[in-house]
This record gives C-alpha cells, structure tokens and sequence, in this order.
C-alpha cells in the first residue's frame, strides 16, 4: 500500500458507530468503530487501550485513521470503561486468558475478506499487543502489530512500591490462590497524572475524566507481570510478524529500556522503532501527536 498521510482534525465525514456487543465471557462490551471513508477500506485495525482509560479517549486519533480508509474497532476492556461502568467491576480483568480470548475474538468477528487487518495497542494494551504477537491464537492471520508505549514493564517512577520483588512473585500467587481471590483484591495506582502529558490541558481532561480508574486487581498485575516473562524470556523467539513500537524517551510511566530488550531479542525483517524524543507516555496526547498519529498511518499503509 502506498498512500500519502491526510491530516484532519476530528471530522465528521468520518462514522463512528457505537455499539454493545457480546465476548467470550458472555458479558456485553462497549465498542466503537471508527468507519473508513470508502465501503472498501485499504487495511482494519483491531485496538486495544491502555490500562484505568476508554476508547471514547481516541477520537482524534482513529477519525484520521478512519478519514485515511483505515477502518478502527476498538472496545472498553473487561473492568475497563463504560464496561465497567455497565458491570461494577473495575480492574478485575480476569486473567490472560480472557485478555487473549477477547482479544480473537474481537480480530475473527472483525476480520473482512481480503482486507489487511492490524493489532494496535496503547501501553498495558501495547504490552497485551507485544504478547499476543507472541503467543496469540489469530497471530498468523494478522498484518502486523503497532505497540505504542508498551507496558512490558513499568518505569521506576510509577508505582515504585510495587517493584522489584512484590511484582516478581505476583505471577506465582495468582496461581497459587483461586482467581476469584485474586482478582477480587484491588490495589490502588499512584501513577502521577502529570506523566501522562507535556501538556496541562490534556492532564486536566485526564484528571477530569469519571471514566478513568486508578483500580487494578492483583491477578491483573500477575499477569502484567506474567507478559513482561512471557515477551523478554520465553516466547519472543516466536514473534517474527512486522512490528512497529513507538516510545516516548522521557517516558515515566512504561520503561522504554523494555521495549529496547524485546527488540534487541527478536528477528523479525520488518521491524521499526522510533524513539520519540522528549515524549511523554501517551504520544498521542503529547505536544506534536499529530507527526506520531501520521507516523502510525504511514506505517501500514507501506506494508
């Protein structure tokens, strides 16, 4: 595909349809669709958000997606968003294997006849990207991956209690006590707000925002955890699909040294990293998205 980027900004040419739809676990998740201008669109793109946020956060980035001919389906996660809202359940994800089920499942009923189809994710969605590239059941069908800010392990300036040998046995207690144990006690995030964004205005949405939580259960950080083994020590050697993973070099939320491992261990020929200099975590919402959103365009259409 070779097709020059369009900017927009959010654009009502483009459709979005909401929509409640069924996943594996039988429990109705909230959906959008960011629709492509043309009834043929050059590539889809299933994505998957990051961690306490929602997809109602996306509309400037998917609308030019969508005004590209890039179709976007996008839903809130199970304990995330107005799923959450729906169901009371904030932070309790239900384990990787959930994550990976909703996840084919969202690909296979999305998927349209010989149309290129993508895996996105934002930061502990960028992390489940990096992991279902790896060991994912749909993995071979797909196009590529873009990994933006993936959680693979979070930096030393957030949640610093957490670190170290508490996380690294979370994995081994989630297994030891009953899931409904584990995903049933909820921790607390402290992440500072501030790191989200260079920019003021977007830290305030953030902080503004009723949809957002600071709840994680300790399963979902067994299996955060569970990931950063799963992508930097075992099934890495698995991954040779094309990839590309954007970090921001001032991240304090994700550690970008992470993303810089992963790559250094796999062999995939169509790889691409870009460091994006002084970046914050959320590149999208960070001074200059738009130059990041074009990249992440650009990007599929040259595969």
């Amino acid at each position: 595909m070779s097709k020059n980027f369009t900017d927009v900004s959010v654009d009502p040419s483009v459709k979005v349809i909401e929509e409640w739809i069924n996943f594996p676990e039988g429990e109705e998740y909230y959906t959008r669709t960011w629709k492509a201008v043309s009834d043929k669109p050059i590539a889809t793109v299933v994505f998957i958000h990051g961690f306490g946020e929602h997809i109602k956060r996306y509309n400037h980035v998917f609308d030019k997606f969508g005004k590209n001919n890039i179709e976007v389906f996008a839903y809130d996660q199970r304990s995330f968003g107005e799923t959450a809202v729906k169901y009371n359940n904030h932070g309790s994800s239900g384990g990787w294997k959930v994550i990976e089920a909703d996840i084919t499942h969202a690909l296979t009923s999305q998927r349209r006849e010989g149309i290129p189809q993508f895996l996105m994710g934002h930061s502990m969605g960028g992390g489940f990207t990096l992991r279902y590239a790896c060991e994912g059941d749909e993995r071979h069908n797909l196009a590529g991956y873009i990994s933006c800010s993936p959680w693979i392990r979070l930096s030393h300036y957030t949640m610093p209690i957490l670190q170290g040998v508490g996380v690294s046995f979370l994995p081994i207690v989630t297994k030891l006590f009953p899931h409904n144990i584990t995903d049933g006690t909820m921790i607390v995030s402290n992440m500072n707000p501030e790191y989200i964004s260079r920019d003021p205005a977007q830290v305030e949405k953030y902080k503004k925002d009723a949809l957002i939580s600071s709840k994680v259960s300790i399963l979902t950080l067994g299996n955060l955890k569970d990931s950063e083994n799963s992508i930097l020590k075992n099934n890495y050697k698995k991954m040779s699909f094309p990839m590309y993973i954007a970090h921001g070099s001032d991240d304090k939320v994700t550690e970008i040294n992470a993303s810089k491992r992963f790559l250094a261990k796999i062999k995939s020929a169509n790889l691409m990293f870009r460091e994006w200099e002084g970046r914050y975590h959320e590149l999208h919402n960070d001074y200059g998205n738009t130059e990041v959103i074009q990249s992440y365009i650009q990007w599929i259409f040259e595969q």
